[in-house]
């Protein structure tokens, strides 16, 4: 398990803490303390809502899994639950996040790494002034990070959806696209109901009964918040979209290449049906020494049937009729 602690001063410096309970008790009104943790077990996660001031019920909230996202009052603070997606070769995972949030201090707990947490812990090494923030404030940066990290994974996804329309015109290829749509197809899935499920969250912050809590005016911070929000859902509807747009080029693309070949058959059954036939016919009623070919003659011919056969059965692979 990992336990960071920051302690952002308005006054002084920016700095990792241990923490304590002398930490906790001097934070000052120009303070805001940032805990993460990580990879917790039950009896870490209590010893630091014990140091905090966390009831019973709220800790529990925190070691129990809850899914979907959700947002608890306890008066005296707020428990965000939300849920991130972690991409790891192509696939993707989700994973759960959990906020306490108070006046001068957020705690942020998760059973793994989150990367969108890394990225704003990174950015905002060194001295800053995010000690004149009221944890409130802080949150909404940090959920905007969040809303973030979907935006990157949806213009990722846009960008291969691109890629296979721009394969899927090009009249001859190699490469059979069927199976990286469907893919693309559940990716996009999963990052639609990874994301839509927070509206419920992002709008109960913009409620007026959250202002006393926080004490500003919720407008000032989670309006825009849940309007980016909104904008994020709105992208991976759209990429859907689009996805839908490519399984129609690749079907179109589908019938005229069938088409195409379709046409190609029929040119060489017209061709050969006349002379088969005529063939056939002939060698019934006319008697010559060309149709006496004998028992070797009989066997070379269904040599040269069969080899015809296998060799048309290779060319069609070859152009991938079949």
């Amino acid at each position: 398990m990992a336990i960071i602690g920051r302690l952002y001063d308005a006054d002084g410096l920016d700095r990792e803490v241990q923490l304590s309970r002398d930490v906790v008790e001097k934070l000052g009104e120009k303070q805001l303390l940032w805990v993460d943790i990580s990879e917790f077990q039950e009896s870490e996660v209590r010893e630091v809502g014990a140091l905090l001031g966390l009831p019973e019920q709220a800790i529990q909230s925190l070691l129990q899994p809850i899914r979907r996202p959700r947002l608890d009052n306890y008066g005296d603070f707020l428990h965000i639950n939300i849920n991130c997606i972690q991409e790891n070769k192509q696939r993707y995972n989700a994973a759960e996040l959990d906020f306490v949030v108070d006046k001068n201090f957020i705690i942020t707990v998760h059973s793994v790494p989150i990367d969108f947490l890394k990225s704003f812990d990174r950015q905002t090494k060194g001295d800053t002034q995010l000690g004149h923030l009221d944890a409130a404030a802080f949150l909404t940066a940090l959920l905007d990070w969040h809303v973030t990290s979907f935006f990157r994974i949806i213009e990722r996804l846009d960008l291969e959806v691109d890629r296979l329309d721009e394969l899927a015109l090009e009249p001859y290829r190699d490469h059979d696209l069927f199976n990286d749509l469907i893919v693309l197809r559940r990716r996009v899935g999963q990052v639609r109901m990874a994301l839509t499920p927070h509206r419920e969250v992002y709008a109960a912050l913009t409620r007026p009964d959250f202002a006393p809590l926080t004490g500003i005016d919720p407008a000032h911070h989670f309006l825009a918040l849940n309007e980016r929000l909104e904008r994020a859902i709105e992208s991976v509807e759209n990429a859907r979209e689009l996805l839908v747009g490519s399984f129609e080029i690749f079907t179109t693309q589908a019938t005229l290449r069938t088409n195409s070949i379709m046409k190609i058959l029929t040119l060489v059954s017209v061709t050969l049906l006349p002379a088969s036939v005529l063939t056939g016919i002939t060698g019934l009623l006319i008697k010559t020494p060309v149709y006496d070919i004998g028992d070797e003659g009989f066997w070379v011919m269904l040599s040269m049937m069969a080899g015809i056969g296998a060799l048309t059965v290779v060319f069609a692979r070859r152009k991938r009729w079949i």
